[in-house]
């Protein structure tokens, strides 16, 4: 593995290379399907009731993801910047609104499917940190791990999917 988080804040940096025991159209449909959005996304006891896709650039995403008391039901909002099917997909993804309306965090996500041996696919995700409000900058610390979390989920899913 080469995942990696430098320093919390604007800018943070989280890298996590990951090969999954499955092709690389479906792990990219995983991806980009609100129904398999919804099995696999966030991290361990989370879960996600309602999620939907525009895939094409300019095209809107959302994911609500639903964790155990306290969290409640955080709202991911977005958009698919690059759509370059199967092995390239950017996103500007928005989450933890603020009473306000304002978002506590932004981050752009960018995911590289590469064909490995054996009918696998090696994921490599680049996440980089845009804005982030100071009540959250904590929360950065455990944001690889949250999405280590979400693959785990998926490599489990994607049996069921071959």
């Amino acid at each position: 593995m080469n995942d990696k988080l430098t320093a919390p804040g604007v800018g943070t940096e989280v890298t996590i290379v990951r090969t999954f025991a499955a092709p690389r159209e479906l792990v990219f449909d995983c991806f980009t399907k609100a129904e398999h959005l919804e099995r696999w996304w966030g991290p361990h006891h989370f879960d996600v009731p309602f999620s939907e896709t525009d895939v094409r650039p300019g095209g809107k995403i959302r994911i609500d993801m639903r964790g155990p008391e306290p969290y409640g039901v955080n709202e991911v909002h977005g958009e698919f910047l690059e759509v370059d099917r199967p092995q390239r997909l950017v996103m500007a993804l928005r989450a933890f609104r603020d009473a306000d309306g304002s978002w506590g965090i932004e981050h752009v996500s960018t995911f590289r499917f590469e064909e490995a041996p054996g009918g696998r696919t090696t994921m490599h995700l680049t996440t980089v940190v845009k804005q982030v409000s100071e009540a959250l900058l904590p929360a950065l610390e455990g944001m690889r791990e949250g999405w280590s979390q979400s693959f785990e989920k998926l490599e489990a899913l994607l049996p069921e999917l071959a």
